[in-house]
């Protein structure tokens, strides 16, 4: 088990308010590596005057005409760096940030549990 996190794309507060949609969960760890990937997919795949904002909101909506089309086009991309490699190649991957134990959820009696 480790700390993980929902990756929402496209969301906006502005004239096209819209909620973000869902890209990928993406390991904590991986956070920084994911973001550097889409960055350079921005880079590589923006109009001249895109700013990301746009370019993602484009992608978001499906209306992108380059290479990435999509958010699932996003998804396959940075697919690979979501993978999360075992205890013995990168024990640190699954301690939490901040922590020298094994991350675990921690759960607590809710009024609602069965």
């Amino acid at each position: 088990m480790y700390a993980n996190y929902q990756m929402l794309l496209g969301g906006r507060s502005d004239g096209d308010t819209m909620l973000g949609q869902i890209c990928h969960r993406v390991p904590a760890k991986r956070v920084i590596p994911v973001i550097l990937k889409i960055i350079e997919l921005f880079k590589e795949h923006k109009k001249p005057d895109d700013t990301l904002k746009s370019w993602i909101h484009r992608v978001a909506t499906n209306s992108e005409d380059s290479e990435i089309k999509t958010l699932n086009d996003i998804r396959k991309a940075i697919d690979p760096l979501t993978i999360p490699p075992t205890k013995e190649e990168d024990p640190d991957f699954y301690l939490d940030y901040g922590s020298d134990t094994s991350y675990h959820t921690k759960t607590g009696k809710g009024e609602c549990a069965a």
